[in-house]
C-alpha cells in the first residue's frame, strides 16, 4: 500500500533561484556576443576532449562492469520496494524509452552515420568504402547495450533510496547522505552539488531542443514553404510547451503514459513503413555488417583516443556521447528507478539493456540504413546538402526521397513533435521533483513548477539555436557533463555503502 501523498511538497528557493540566475546569466553572456561566445565554446570543447577524453571512456567501463555485478552479484534478486509494479512490463519499456529519447534521436539516427563517412575515424579516406562500412557500425556502439547497462547499474542505485530508504529530497544531494553525511548534504556542500546538477540538465535539455526544433521547423518548410527563421523555431519550442503542460497537468499514469504509449506506437509504424518502401535488402544487409565490424573492433572502439594521428574522431563523437549519458544520467535514472517499482535488481538492469538496445538500435538500423543507401546509390548527394542548407534540411531530404514523400514528411513531423513533447515531460518531472521539499517517490512536483521548468529549458533551447551549428549543442553537453562525472561516481560509492552498511 501506497504512503499517504503528502500535501506539503512546495520549491525549495536554495536550489530553485541559484540555478535559476545561473542560467540567466549564461543565456544573457552568450546573447550579448555571439562571437565572442562561439569562441569560448570552441576552446572548452577542445580543452575538455582531448585532455579529459580518456576519463569519458574509463567511466563508461566501469558502469558496465557495476551493471555486471548487479545481475550476478548477491542483490540480483533484491526488489526496488514491496509492491507490484506500477506498469506493465510493455508500458515499462516504452516509458523507458519515451523518457531517455526525443526527436534528437530522429535527427541522429538520420546523420550520424554520414558523419561518421565522412569524417571516419582511424584515419581512413572519407566516403571511402571502409568508411561506409563503418558509418552504422560506430552508431550502434555509441546507443548499444554499453550505454544502457550504466543506466541500469545507475537507476538500481536510485531506485534503492526511493523505495527502499524512501528518502524525500529526490536530488543528488539526498542520495549522499551515507558518503558525506547529513551535515555536508544539507549544508554548502550539498547547495554546490544539486544546483551543478540542475544546471547541467537545463543545458542538456536545451540541447536536445536544438536539435529537435530544426527538424521540425524544416518539415514545415518542405511541406507549406514557410520559411525557417529563428522566431519560427521559437513558435515550435511556445507549442511543445503547452502540450508539456496538458500532459503533466494530467500526471504521471494518464498524460505522460499516454504520450510515451503514443510515441512509441507511432515510432514502431514509422520505422516499419520506412522498412516497407525502403531499401529492405540493404538495411538487413549493412546491419548484420555492422554487427560483425563493431563485435570485431568493440574494443578499440572503447578505448579509442587518437593519441598519435590526433584526427579528433573519438573525442568530436565517443567522448562527446559518453559525456552525453553521463549529464543525462541522474535526470533519466530518476525517472527510470520512479517508473520501476516493484521490480528486481535483474530485472531492471536486464528488462533496460534488452529493451532499450533493441529499440535504439532497431531506429537507428532502420533511419541510417536509409540514409547509407540514399549515399551508397547516388540518389542524394548529402555533403553537398550540408553544405547548402545545413544538417536539418539534409535529414528531411533522406526522408523525402522515400516514395509517398509529402505523407512520409507528414507522419516524421508528427513523429519528431511528439517524440520531443515526452522528453520535455520526464525532464520538466524530474527538475521539479528535485526543485521541491518533501517531494518522495509517491508525491505529484507541483504543476506549475513542471510548466515553469519546460518554460526555462525552452529559452535555453532557443539561445543554442541562435548560436547556430552543431558545436554550440555538443559543448553545452561536455560542459555540463564534466561536473556530473564526478557526482555520478559519488552517488554510485553512497549506493553500495548504505546498502552494506543496511545488509540489502
Amino acid at each position: 500500500m501506497e504512503p499517504k501523498k503528502k500535501s506539503s511538497v512546495r520549491i525549495d528557493p536554495k536550489v530553485f533561484f541559484p540555478s535559476l540566475i545561473i542560467v540567466a546569466v549564461l543565456c544573457y553572456l552568450t546573447i550579448r556576443d555571439l562571437d565572442a561566445a562561439n569562441k569560448v565554446i570552441g576552446a572548452v570543447f577542445h580543452y575538455v576532449t582531448f585532455s579529459w577524453g580518456w576519463a569519458f571512456e574509463w567511466y563508461m567501463v566501469f558502469m558496465l562492469a557495476g551493471w555486471c555485478w548487479l545481475v550476478f552479484g548477491p542483490w540480483k534478486n533484491n526488489r526496488l520496494g514491496d509492491e507490484e509494479p506500477e506498469f506493465s512490463t510493455p508500458s515499462w519499456i516504452f516509458l523507458m524509452f519515451a523518457s531517455s529519447t526525443s526527436a534528437a534521436v530522429l535527427f541522429w539516427g538520420s546523420y550520424e552515420a554520414y558523419c561518421y563517412v565522412a569524417t571516419p575515424p582511424f584515419g581512413f579516406e572519407p566516403m571511402s568504402v571502409t568508411a561506409q562500412e563503418y558509418g552504422l557500425a560506430y552508431s550502434l556502439f555509441h546507443w548499444g547495450p554499453m550505454p544502457w547497462a550504466g543506466y541500469g547499474f545507475f537507476t538500481v542505485a536510485f531506485g534503492y533510496f526511493l523505495f527502499v530508504k524512501k528518502i524525500n529530497v529526490i536530488r543528488p544531494s539526498g542520495t549522499l547522505v551515507p558518503l558525506l553525511g547529513e551535515k555536508a548534504c544539507n549544508g554548502l556542500a550539498g547547495i554546490i552539488i544539486d544546483n551543478m546538477y540542475i544546471v547541467a540538465l537545463i543545458l542538456a535539455m536545451g540541447t536536445s531542443l536544438g536539435l529537435a526544433t530544426p527538424l521540425v521547423t524544416e518539415c514545415i518548410q518542405w511541406l507549406f514553404g514557410v520559411p525557417h527563421t529563428l522566431q519560427l523555431d521559437a513558435t515550435i519550442i511556445g507549442c511543445w510547451i503547452v502540450f508539456n503542460a496538458i500532459c503533466v497537468a494530467c500526471g504521471l499514469q494518464k498524460g505522460i503514459k499516454f504520450a510515451s504509449d503514443l510515441r512509441s506506437y507511432l515510432s514502431i509504424a514509422v520505422l516499419l513503413w520506412i522498412l516497407a518502401i525502403g531499401a529492405t535488402t540493404f538495411i538487413f544487409n549493412y546491419f548484420t555488417d555492422s554487427i560483425g565490424i563493431m563485435l570485431n573492433n568493440f574494443t578499440r572502439m572503447l578505448f579509442y583516443t587518437d593519441a598519435i594521428q590526433g584526427g579528433g574522431f573519438p573525442q568530436g563523437w565517443t567522448v562527446f556521447y559518453w559525456a552525453w549519458w553521463v549529464i543525462y544520467g541522474i535526470q533519466t535514472c530518476i525517472f527510470l528507478a520512479r517508473i520501476s517499482r516493484g521490480r528486481s535488481v535483474r530485472e531492471v538492469c536486464v528488462g533496460m539493456v534488452a529493451g532499450l538496445t533493441v529499440s535504439t538500435w532497431f531506429m537507428w538500423t532502420v533511419l541510417s540504413g536509409n540514409t547509407m543507401s540514399l549515399i551508397h546509390q547516388g540518389v542524394l548527394n548529402l555533403p553537398d546538402l550540408v553544405a547548402k542548407y545545413g544538417a536539418p534540411r539534409a535529414v528531411i531530404e533522406t526522408w523525402a526521397a522515400l516514395p509517398f514523400s509529402t505523407l512520409t514528411i507528414s507522419v516524421f513531423f508528427v513523429l519528431c513533435f511528439v517524440a520531443t513533447v515526452t522528453l520535455i515531460n520526464a525532464c520538466s518531472y524530474t527538475l521539479a521533483m528535485s526543485t521541491c521539499t518533501e517531494a518522495d517517490a509517491y508525491s505529484e512536483p507541483p504543476v506549475w513548477v513542471r510548466v515553469g521548468w519546460s518554460v526555462l529549458v525552452g529559452i535555453i533551447g532557443v539561445t543554442l539555436l541562435a548560436l547556430g551549428g552543431l558545436k554550440p549543442l555538443q559543448t553545452a553537453i561536455i560542459a555540463g557533463g564534466c561536473p556530473l562525472f564526478f557526482v555520478n561516481l559519488m552517488i554510485i560509492a553512497s549506493f553500495i555503502k548504505d546498502a552494506k552498511k543496511r545488509k540489502w
